[in-house]
């Protein structure tokens, strides 16, 4: 997704208009506030017992997201 994003801003004209640059930054926080989210999540139970310290395979997807488009990740 971010990938395709980016494909397309690439793509975009020099001259775009402030109302699709808003709603390009607006798209960008609902996404990192999403991806935020999902970065937080931990694994609960592994082999029975709790492991609050270990992530999610998704919250380390979502890590790795954000600090490609510039959030919070690693």
């Amino acid at each position: 997704m971010i990938k395709t994003k980016m494909k397309e801003a690439e793509n975009m004209p020099a001259n775009t208009d402030k109302l699709s640059v808003e709603k390009l930054q607006e798209q960008l926080n609902t996404a990192k506030t999403a991806l935020t989210e999902i970065s937080k999540t931990k694994v609960p139970f592994r082999n029975g017992c709790f492991h609050w310290e270990d992530f999610s395979e998704d919250a380390l997807k979502a890590q790795k997201a954000l600090a490609t488009i510039g959030g919070e990740g690693e």
